[in-house]
């Protein structure tokens, strides 16, 4: 058997943890730049706040009913899933975190597994204070749906565990269920599978997994047997390494100079070699892109393609293409929206120049070590390249952003 577990309003809860005040009041997270809002609590949905919903539409409406606003606190958000995670490990001999708030389960040989299931609800809340709900079943797409049904229904208690539900009531579940919940499914593909007649899960359920396949793909096909309970998804113990790494953000305000733009490119190549050494991979080649407001009629994107001499994983390193990068991009009098960078041809160390025609060599930083253990101990921000401090111009809008608490002591709380 298979759970996933799941944070209820997971960037909300983070809020609460530790303003338990919030509790019962209504909470909006709004996106970068303060744009719009990604994460509700029933509370603010209740008021009609709808996901994605710009801010200055809504300002009014969180004026009138007290809404408490806050900016996304990524650093925040991902110390918390981080221990969130490593609690969940430690019940079940295989763990797959799937996302920031969500992980799958192996819970095979686990005897009761609804009061296992609220065990593990009650020890996440007590050592984190983060709520979170179970879905029990067979399979992945099963855990799926058994999830959406503990957090649909008060009744359950956050827990649902599809064999003790019986045949027939999730039978009844699934009939009533649109198809389009299905994990994997999705609106697009769920409106496909409306005119075909496949209205909810208990339909895409009956249907002929080959025939899907056919007209959609083999995905599809998996999600049919896997909602008839054959396995064809499994946990991954390790996530593959990515093929691509891109990291990019708007401005906070419109950019219009050079120097803006190299200290966020540098900021976006610092990131992304974060990203590949915890991986262990080196990238041969790099893309690095600029634009105006997509919004606008004299919308302009620039981007150039660098190939590096050597594999890299240093941001010392990849940063000396900077210069040459944004001389090659920027224009005077362009007010630039957003910028970034991807990293392609990533490599991991064993892959070195293993083809008899490739001549593939890594260029290794020898000092990026001692960098790294002076921001772990100092602060991220304790040593930077000068690039990065050109100026502040290109930083986030974050106008109601909270303390990151669980990773700086300058803002930790205060009881």
């Amino acid at each position: 058997m298979i759970a996933l577990v799941d944070c209820n309003n997971f960037f909300a809860s983070c809020e609460r943890v530790f303003q338990p005040n919030l509790e019962g009041k209504p909470v909006i997270i709004l996106s970068n730049n303060d744009g719009c809002a990604i994460a509700r609590t029933a509370e603010a949905k209740a008021l009609g706040i709808r996901m994605g919903a710009p801010y200055f539409e809504i300002k009014d409406l969180c004026r009138q009913h007290n809404v408490h606003i806050f900016s996304s606190n990524y650093t925040l958000y991902g110390g918390m899933s981080r221990r969130v995670m490593n609690i969940l490990k430690n019940f079940s001999v295989q763990q797959e975190v799937y996302s920031i708030d969500e992980c799958f389960l192996d819970l095979s040989g686990m005897p009761d597994l609804t009061t296992y299931g609220q065990r593990i609800r009650k020890t996440v809340k007590q050592w984190v204070g983060m709520p979170v709900c179970l879905g029990i079943g067979e399979t992945k797409v099963l855990a799926k749906f058994s999830n959406y049904l503990a957090k649909k229904h008060p009744f359950l208690n956050g827990v649902c565990n599809l064999a003790e539900l019986g045949e027939t009531r999730v039978n009844k579940a699934m009939q009533i269920t649109d198809v389009s919940e299905v994990w994997g499914v999705g609106r697009r593909i769920g409106k496909k599978l409306q005119l075909m007649g496949i209205n909810t899960v208990y339909d895409l359920k009956n249907s002929n997994p080959k025939q899907m396949s056919k007209i959609f793909n083999v995905n599809i096909e998996r999600i049919v047997y896997e909602l008839n309970g054959i396995k064809c998804l499994k946990l991954e113990d390790c996530v593959p390494p990515n093929k691509q790494i891109v990291s990019s953000r708007s401005f906070g305000q419109p950019v219009t100079t050079a120097d803006a733009l190299k200290s966020a490119l540098t900021y976006h190549i610092e990131q992304a070699c974060k990203k590949m050494r915890k991986q262990g991979l080196y990238a041969k080649q790099m893309i690095v892109f600029a634009n105006t407001n997509r919004f606008k009629d004299d919308y302009l994107s620039s981007s150039i393609n660098i190939e590096f001499p050597s594999a890299l994983d240093s941001f010392r390193y990849m940063s000396t293409y900077v210069d040459r990068a944004v001389n090659a991009i920027f224009e005077d009098g362009i007010k630039y929206k957003k910028c970034g960078i991807v990293v392609n041809e990533l490599i991991t160390k064993e892959f070195e120049a293993k083809d008899l025609f490739d001549n593939t060599t890594i260029k290794h930083d020898k000092l990026l070590p001692t960098l790294e253990s002076i921001k772990a101990y100092f602060g991220k921000s304790a040593i930077k390249l000068a690039t990065a401090n050109l100026s502040n111009a290109w930083q986030m809008q974050r106008g109601f952003k909270s303390n990151n608490y669980t990773t700086d002591l300058n803002e930790i709380l205060v009881i």
